[in-house]
């Protein structure tokens, strides 16, 4: 068995794609084509992390994506972990530790401030008990029929943790071939990110300030349910016309778990530290 960091060669991302549906037969958009846009085309960079080969085939995989971000007011670049998978003929934590201590170490050999993930339950205590994670705080779960206007003086202020999107990065994310999704003028701030979602009638709904602002758009939020899943700091948004989701209720509670690597990337977040929305861990 051999651990190589992970290529976007044609090759190299069709085996990716081969053992992510073993690894999950349920999902359908595990595809060379969503590899070649999530891993290459990315404009903050390509994919970082390593596979486990026996002989011609993949059965170990870790891999984040390259983000750009504030932190603590400071422009810089962090890793989105989002991808971890280990082929079901070939059970062995152990593997998955290897690929994600190498992983963790050629991200901070390459200057990246922090890897940062949106974890379910099951593999939560993995992040933390085995790879150092901090598990910061579940998700803000709600389901509401209007727009959300957050106060994004304060909650920016307040932000030592967010994504800092642009015209390209917000772009690039819209055009998921896998969900294409659409992205809209809201206000002079902030851009309005809406996309399907596994349930009918519907549609995941997060806001974005984009640098600078795009043009106006012509669209409009739209009618039907919104669903949130998020973070904002604790007295910046009212979420009028939303019902937060009960613990009974949640299929599978998302947490945010963070891992600091070099500066200027904080030791230890807390809720009240982040922005964050479903298009910067991209769940849909």
């Amino acid at each position: 068995m051999k651990l190589l960091e992970i290529g976007v060669d044609g090759h190299a991302l069709q085996a990716c794609a081969e053992l992510l549906k073993a690894a999950f037969p349920h999902s359908n958009h595990h595809t060379t084509r969503y590899l070649q846009w999530l891993y290459a085309d990315n404009p903050a960079g390509q994919v970082v992390g390593y596979n486990a080969w026996e002989g011609d085939k993949i059965i170990g995989h870790y891999a984040g994506i390259p983000v750009n971000m504030w932190l603590q007011g400071q422009a810089c670049t962090g890793l989105l972990a989002l991808h971890t998978a280990m082929h079901p003929d070939y059970r062995n934590a152990g593997i998955i530790y290897s690929l994600a201590k190498k992983t963790r170490k050629l991200a901070a050999d390459r200057g990246f401030a922090c890897i940062y993930a949106v974890a379910n339950a099951s593999s939560t205590p993995i992040l933390v008990k085995a790879l150092g994670f901090q598990l910061v705080c579940q998700l803000t779960a709600a389901l509401g029929v209007t727009g959300l206007r957050p106060d994004w003086e304060a909650a920016l202020a307040r932000a030592h943790f967010r994504r800092r999107w642009t015209a390209d990065t917000a772009r690039w994310r819209a055009g998921n071939p896998a969900n294409a999704s659409c992205l809209l003028a809201h206000d002079s701030q902030a851009m309005v990110f809406r996309a399907k979602t596994n349930i009918p009638g519907v549609r995941a709904y997060g806001l974005m300030p984009v640098e600078p602002p795009l043009p106006d758009s012509s669209g409009t939020v739209g009618a039907g349910i919104k669903l949130f899943l998020g973070l904002l700091p604790e007295g910046t948004c009212r979420y009028p016309g939303y019902w937060h989701i009960p613990e009974r209720l949640k299929p599978s509670p998302l947490n945010f778990v963070y891992l600091p690597l070099t500066s200027p990337a904080p030791r230890e977040l807390t809720r009240n530290d982040i922005v964050l929305g479903f298009h910067d861990f991209d769940p849909y």
